[in-house]
């Protein structure tokens, strides 16, 4: 038998690869209470009691921008200095960099061009990390979207 081998992600989660198998497995043993965390560090940052309507939107489209685009595009949209501003940006903006950020380094989220950079280095170099930050994010997704709910006003 072919001995798992691990892959450290971030904040001291690992994921399996199995060799024999060519897949790897995300244990989703943590993923609710990693969510609750990363809500509330959200929270915390903002300043406020509750999440609001809008930034519970935001939350919602981060999780179908995830599953239809995916991660990379996500991190893309963070980083845009482009002139697509206005209102429905500032919304999303800070909800989508504080929850991606923490996806990628909980105690120090990284800032939106070092997002973008780590997370195109890590889809050019390490692509099967890439697709299991990505398959982490889409099941976090799930949970961000639990706890915004659980905590909006």
């Amino acid at each position: 038998m072919v001995e798992p081998q691990q892959i450290s992600l971030t904040d001291g989660e690992y994921l399996e690869k199995r060799p024999d198998k060519n897949v790897i497995l995300i244990k989703p043993e943590q993923m609710s209470l990693t969510a609750h965390q990363h809500i509330q560090n959200y929270l915390e940052s903002s300043l406020n009691p509750a999440i609001s309507k809008e930034e519970l939107n935001a939350i919602l489209r981060l999780s179908q921008h995830l599953r239809v685009f995916g991660l990379l595009s996500a991190a893309a949209y963070v980083n845009q200095t482009n002139a697509q501003g206005g209102i429905v940006r500032s919304r999303i903006l800070p909800v989508w960099k504080s929850l991606l950020g923490q996806l990628i380094n909980s105690e120090t989220p990284p800032s939106e061009e070092e997002l973008r950079e780590m997370i195109v280095q890590m889809a050019k170099e390490e692509p099967t990390k890439y697709m299991a930050t990505w398959r982490k994010s889409m099941i976090l997704s799930n949970h961000w979207n639990f706890w915004a709910r659980a905590y909006s006003a």
